[in-house]
């Protein structure tokens, strides 16, 4: 078997200059009558001493450009090299991961096929290319991989045997006992990441020589989290896990910190101190986690509020506010939280309080009314992303809360892409109203460009105006109404291509942004408490936010070990059974 790239490629076009095209074609036989033009390319070059890799980088597969559903301006992975890189897998009958692997270990093979070497595709990449863009190129891939590879047979070539071993020291299958522990071992080590990396992201303002350190009550707070208990029956747990056996004449240690030394340390905390913190606990967390996530660049950013409800009085409690009107409570906290979106997993970057002035610069912002502006929102959270976190984001998508004449300037300032929710005001109303029917009466995808918006701008004058694009979604089998976006993405709904196109943009942004790990999954690992202090709750919320990313890092890695590489709209690692494990193993860290 040939394994030296050029040699691979010497071989192919030496097989092309020894035999004439009349021989080359008397070798096709009577079976070329149902071969594909591909097969038929092959047959012109197939010899013993022909590999898979030489073979695919001399295929003309241009005339299938016309199917790629992506359109040229996109920054996707170009079409051809994505289109002989599938055929080369699939010809190797090999592993998406092999492919990955292959490609980015040879870049003289990459660059064959028409990559940049320094930019090949993920895995999850080509999993995902080949199920959604080359979808409908499906039937003809299996076809024309089939039939290569029975012409290879009869020619003695070595296609079908992959030209250095495809094996993995990473356990492949999916079989309960392999899930169960890859879950176990993953658990383990993350939470070796959570001593050594997040924990040393916080300090508290306490006195030089306190009884229990920093870490201690960390860890108290991360036993908080995942028994989803008070801070003082929690420490109670975290007692037992301390120290099962007591020395009963030492009572003062016998169950570790208390819950309220956990609560005084926190109230001393700034808000803005905790968000400090928390964030910067997050950078640690993805820049050690960004080697194993197969993050595509530029990223998609999802934005959203997360509402954790509050009852009793309000008294003089500025920064609760009212609850939208889908909930079950009338009063809430508002957090912003911003997630990096991969190929197959949201990862929690940074959070934000939403709701109080002092923290989003109202003096910049013209006019009386000095509260928050959530285009103020989205600055701090995509610049953190960016600076902070090193992430190049291009695309974003936020909920209905950002649909705003800020916003709107800030993204394009930015030069971001993004899809945010339309409210129903009496201008989208009528939009809708005014939205294309077909021949049935049925709504039809319907795009109004240079669409105004006015309100205050950071910097700017009381009423600056700012456009976007309105794009009307007909109800389908997911929605049972109309849904109307503001995007800046170039949409239109001239023909029907241009509508299926401009759908399937937009429920694009809509799928990456409603995943099941989404961001009410994040209260689940908040601990329980009544606390109207600002600083209690937020720091609360924050830890949260770790724990949530601790978890949907071990459930992408063990879909990674088993070898499943997929946008799953589901976890494999459920949260009740993360946290077990995380209850489980909190002692050992001790």
């Amino acid at each position: 078997m040939t394994n030296n790239w050029s040699d691979r490629v010497a071989a192919a076009d030496d097989s092309r200059t020894q035999r004439s095209v009349d021989e080359r074609l008397q070798d096709i036989g009577p079976l070329s009558g149902g071969w594909l033009p591909l097969t038929k390319q092959a047959a012109e070059v197939v010899d013993k001493t022909t590999s898979a890799a030489g073979l695919v980088t001399h295929l003309d597969v241009s005339q299938y450009c016309r199917a790629d559903p992506i359109p040229h301006w996109h920054d996707s992975k170009p079409f051809e090299p994505m289109l002989r890189a599938i055929l080369l897998k699939e010809l190797e009958d090999a592993s998406d991961g092999w492919l990955h692997r292959t490609l980015d270990s040879d870049p003289q093979l990459a660059d064959a096929l028409g990559f940049n070497p320094d930019d090949t595709p993920s895995r999850s990449t080509i999993s995902r290319a080949q199920t959604n863009r080359f979808a409908d190129l499906q039937s003809t891939i299996e076809t024309t991989t089939r039939q290569i590879q029975a012409l290879a047979a009869e020619r003695g070539s070595p296609i079908g045997t992959p030209y250095e071993d495809s094996a993995s020291e990473e356990p492949t299958g999916s079989s309960k006992r392999t899930v169960n522990r890859l879950i176990r071992g993953k658990t383990r080590d993350l939470l070796d990441e959570l001593q050594t990396v997040v924990l040393p992201a916080f300090e508290f303002d306490r006195s030089d020589n306190p009884v229990y350190d920093d870490e201690e009550l960390l860890m108290l707070e991360s036993c908080l989290g995942v028994t989803g208990t008070a801070a003082n029956g929690g420490a109670e747990t975290y007692g037992d896990f301390v120290n099962p056996d007591p020395d009963l004449d030492d009572p003062f240690y016998e169950d570790g910190p208390s819950g309220e030394t956990l609560l005084e340390a926190i109230k001393d905390l700034s808000p803005t101190q905790i968000a400090e913190m928390v964030n910067r606990g997050a950078a640690r967390v993805l820049t050690r986690a960004k080697p194993r996530l197969e993050f595509e660049t530029p990223v998609m950013l999802s934005i959203d509020i997360t509402y954790v409800a509050f009852y009793g009085e309000r008294e003089e409690l500025v920064r609760v506010q009212g609850a939208p009107k889908d909930k079950s409570y009338d009063w809430c906290y508002k957090f912003a939280t911003a997630n990096v979106v991969g190929d197959n997993v949201h990862f929690a970057a940074a959070m934000l309080p939403v709701g109080h002035a002092d923290y989003h610069d109202p003096e910049s912002y013209p006019g009386e009314d000095k509260s928050y502006r959530v285009g103020d929102v989205v600055r701090r959270l995509v610049d953190h992303v960016s600076d902070v976190c090193r992430v190049h984001t291009r695309r974003l998508y936020a909920d209905r809360e950002f649909y705003a004449t800020d916003v709107f300037s800030v993204l394009e300032q930015r030069d971001l892409f993004y899809v945010i929710p339309a409210p129903r005001d009496d201008r989208v109303k009528r939009f809708i109203a005014r939205m294309d029917e077909d021949v049935e009466g049925q709504k039809q995808v319907t795009v109004k460009s240079e669409h105004a918006v006015y309100g205050p701008v950071k910097h700017c004058v009381p009423n600056t105006r700012a456009e976007t694009t309105l794009v009307g979604l007909p109800p389908d089998e997911d929605r049972d109404e109309v849904q109307v976006f503001a995007t800046n993405l170039d949409v239109n709904d001239e023909i029907g291509l241009d509508r299926r196109l401009t759908k399937k943009q937009i429920n694009r942004y809509r799928r990456r942004g409603g995943i099941e790990t989404a961001y009410n999954k994040i209260k689940e690992f908040a601990p329980w408490t009544t606390s109207t202090n600002f600083s209690v709750r937020l720091f609360h919320f924050g830890f949260a936010v770790l724990l949530y990313d601790l978890w949907l890092l071990v459930d992408f890695l063990v879909q990674t070990l088993i070898d499943v590489i997929e946008f799953r709209t589901k976890p494999r690692v459920t949260a009740p059974r993360f946290r077990a494990f995380l209850r489980r193993e909190v002692s050992a860290l001790l």
